[in-house]
């Protein structure tokens, strides 16, 4: 990808890069690839994190909007899941986020087309190509009129309003901890939460009086603060609140996979799961293969990002799945990975069986797992998956370890290395395997 769009669909940008001349461009350039033509009143929705870089820029985006002869909709500060949801509920052509690092030196954008999908690699490609190397095509696309900027005043309340009516019963008597990885984004998690009537705790560096603290990662401080607090779970945000991990009541983390468990097993059982199956990754665990095939529901695999999750999704007719980094996407609701509504779908689970979170996780097992990570001569990238010794290789232990067992190989795609990574009943069997199949890949693309 270019200088705009990274791996999934935002890169950061010096904010002396992404001065105000490219910020127009760039909403110029997406509203008239992305606005339909057969729509005599197109629009354009531009959220943005409350980071002063993201709103610095925020003003230029929607000139270039309207100069290509789209409305723009500015929605003000909200979470990158709440403009992919907001384009369904205001039927926008598209969508913007503009995102900012923490110490606001950064800027990025997001864009989601109609019905709030992430673009494909080839509409970003061609959004950059028309903003750095051929603005001149672009003019052909420009609508004749201009259009206007609308403020919309109360989106952050739509938003919640939404998530609330997937609330059933409330969550009153529920007590829950949030911690956010962007200080920026936990008022933002907590409000949600808290109109839902759930009792929250929010839990920042300033609740950690020992110094101790300092050498746990975060999730074990936040299973600390559930533990020292009684309550019934915590989630700590991350991505911008894309995704989330969860405490149980009892301190546990809880992995993705087990999360996806219990939203399969949930749907299945209530008749909510389209077509019985649930899609994800090819890095699933072994564990949450076995749990489907325990409880009768298939499974799906698919490409690594969330782009290809929803893509098999919506090629397959399936409602929810999940990708590698612990995006759950429940796709009749929300096109995106949204943490917060994560966690309310979770809580949800939790009221109505009245089961406590870590007997909901429980019930998947966990399986020994290791993981080898090969660096390869760049000029081998991509390239050894052509390699039929590598290939045949890892299909024939593929065979031999069979339904006992799990091991997947992957090219990082933004640094030079493969990951191998087997598991299983038989941790020695499986931990050969894995190295046997690194040392080769190892060899042959040095």
């Amino acid at each position: 990808m270019g200088r705009l769009f990274g791996a999934d669909g935002a890169r950061g940008m010096e904010v002396g890069s992404f001065d105000h001349e490219l910020a127009e461009k760039t909403g110029r350039t997406a509203a008239a690839v992305l606005s339909l033509k057969k729509n005599p009143n197109p629009l354009v929705i531009v959220g943005r994190d409350s980071g002063t870089a993201a709103e610095s820029i925020t003003d230029s985006v929607c000139t270039g909007i309207c100069s290509a002869g789209v409305a723009a909709e500015k929605l003000g500060v909200l979470p990158p899941s709440a403009v992919s949801c907001l384009v369904r509920l205001h039927g926008a052509d598209a969508g913007i986020m503009i995102t900012s690092s923490s110490d606001n030196r950064h800027c990025g954008i997001r864009l989601y087309s109609k019905g709030g999908y992430k673009l494909s690699d080839e509409t970003w490609e061609e959004i950059e190509q028309l903003v750095f190397k051929t603005p001149e095509r672009l003019e052909k696309r420009i609508r004749s009129r201009k259009g206007g900027v609308i403020v919309c005043e109360n989106a952050f309340d739509e938003y919640v309003e939404f998530i609330k009516k997937s609330v059933s019963p409330d969550f009153k008597g529920m007590k829950t901890a949030v911690y956010c990885s962007d200080r920026k984004n936990t008022v933002i998690a907590e409000r949600i939460l808290r109109k839902t009537g759930a009792e929250v705790f929010v839990m920042t560096e300033e609740n950690i009086a020992d110094n101790q603290e300092k050498y746990k990662t975060k999730a074990e401080r936040l299973a600390d603060f559930v533990s020292a607090n009684n309550l019934d779970c915590g989630f700590w945000f991350r991505s911008g609140c894309e995704r989330c991990i969860a405490v149980d009541e009892k301190g546990n983390i809880t992995d993705a996979d087990s999360l996806s468990a219990v939203f399969a097993k949930f749907l299945k059982e209530n008749g909510l799961l389209k077509n019985n199956t649930f899609v994800v990754t090819s890095a699933v665990s072994f564990g949450f293969l076995r749990f489907a095939e325990k409880h009768g529901i298939s499974v799906v695999a698919s490409g690594f990002n969330e782009r290809s999750v929803v893509g098999r999704m919506i090629d397959g007719g399936y409602n929810v799945g999940a990708d590698k980094r612990g995006r759950i996407i429940f796709l009749d609701e929300i096109p995106a990975g949204d943490g917060v509504f994560t966690a309310v779908k979770l809580l949800s689970v939790m009221k109505k069986t009245g089961i406590p979170l870590s007997s909901l996780t429980g019930e998947m097992k966990h399986f020994q797992q290791v993981t080898f990570k090969i660096k390869i001569n760049h000029k081998y990238r991509e390239i050894w998956k052509n390699d039929s010794v590598i290939t045949d290789m890892i299909e024939h232990f593929r065979q031999v370890i069979g339904d006992t067992g799990k091991i997947s190989v992957r090219e990082n795609p933004d640094k030079p290395y493969i990951s191998v990574t087997a598991e299983g009943k038989d941790f020695k069997a499986v931990s050969e395997t894995a190295m046997k199949v690194a040392e080769t890949i190892k060899s042959r693309t040095a």
